[in-house]
């Protein structure tokens, strides 16, 4: 069975120790059916956006948003068929979150096929490689070299197994969820068990696995952000811990602390977002805060872009200013917003 190497560092451990308090807020803020419904629908865009661009697709986020809403982009046909491919797993990956149990063998081959269907020969798809692969960096001179080499392919079945059967028996001995997940991802993409989909399907079981170890989040973190913001980063530290070959030896220990890191910024956003939109502002009387329909539109624009500005709001409510500035002060009021600048430079943050 898989043994892991690694060392709990101070980062680790103050990382997790923040990430379990934002994990407590999140789970105690009262948060409305119809609001909750509209941050995971936020979420899913960006984890479909995000996990593809991690792998090359050129499609921006809001032409993702046009594929999941079944409009037509012009882009090209794999990039689109990875997208929707995509969004069919993330469906798939909310009907496993529901089931009780460790993740096993089929769940995985199933996660593969969603991703890679239409992509890939069909005898690749939902099944293990049947041959070597080496993971290559492209020097953008017509050169390429070698960045890691996969453990062989009549390994890979077994790596899994065993893989699988550490889940099980980390639970067993209360590893932290967090570690676990971490542990997966890593050991996921470090056997290669695919021909391609590799990263996309270890994203998904990394999700997964938190999912079943009740820590979701409330299914709106969104991890792959953080590897999306430097995917050069991302790959250097799983590179960090794998070297250029297959160890059975290697040092969790570096991707460990770039894990929790990314977890923690993405954890802090997943509380901001709860808190801006009123989903977790309580007042002093501990009253929630309510929102109107106009006020949840401004708010969803905000958690998305970062900013907003009266002409956005004029933009998107179809507003006189006016009344969009009201708006906006109306949120002001209810401590939701930040303004920042002056005058016509004026825009507004979530407030902190």
């Amino acid at each position: 069975m898989l043994e892991p190497i690694y060392n709990i560092t101070s980062t680790i451990l103050s990382r997790i120790a923040e990430i379990a308090e934002i994990k407590a807020a999140v789970e105690r803020s009262r948060v409305l059916p119809l609001n909750e419904a509209q941050l995971r629908r936020q979420a899913i865009l960006r984890m479909a956006h995000t996990s593809t661009s991690i792998e090359g697709n050129k499609l921006a986020q809001f032409e993702v948003g046009k594929v999941l809403e079944g409009k037509t982009v012009r882009a090209s046909q794999k990039d689109i068929l990875e997208v929707e491919n995509y969004y069919s797993a993330l469906k798939l990956l909310d009907e496993l979150s529901k089931k009780k149990g460790d993740i096993a063998e089929q769940e995985v081959l199933s996660l593969h096929k969603a991703v890679v269907s239409g992509l890939a020969d069909k005898e690749k798809v939902g099944n293990f490689r049947p041959a070597d692969v080496y993971v290559l960096d492209d020097l953008g001179d017509g050169r390429e070299m070698l960045r890691f080499k996969a453990p062989p392919a009549p390994e890979v079945k077994k790596l899994i197994a065993d893989l699988l059967e550490w889940l099980k028996e980390s639970k067993k001995q209360d590893l932290h969820p967090v570690i676990r997940a971490g542990i997966l991802h890593l050991q996921f993409v470090t056997i290669h068990p695919f021909t391609d989909g590799n990263g996309r399907v270890a994203r998904l079981l990394t999700q997964l696995q938190l999912y079943r170890d009740n820590w979701d989040f409330r299914k709106i973190l969104v991890l792959e952000d953080y590897y999306n913001r430097n995917r050069m980063s991302y790959y250097n530290a799983e590179n960090k811990s794998q070297g250029r070959n297959y160890q059975k030896d290697m040092d969790f220990t570096p991707w460990l602390e770039y894990f929790t890191t990314g977890f923690l910024v993405e954890a802090r956003k997943a509380l901001e977002q709860i808190q801006s939109i009123g989903y977790g502002k309580v007042s002093k009387k501990s009253e929630q805060i309510f929102l109107d329909r106009d006020e949840i539109q401004i708010m969803d624009f905000l958690t998305t872009t970062g900013r907003i500005t009266s002409e956005d709001v004029v933009d998107i409510l179809k507003l006189a200013k006016r009344s969009a500035q009201l708006k906006l002060k109306g949120l002001l009021d209810k401590k939701l917003i930040e303004s920042q600048g002056k005058g016509p430079s004026t825009y507004y943050i979530i407030a902190r």
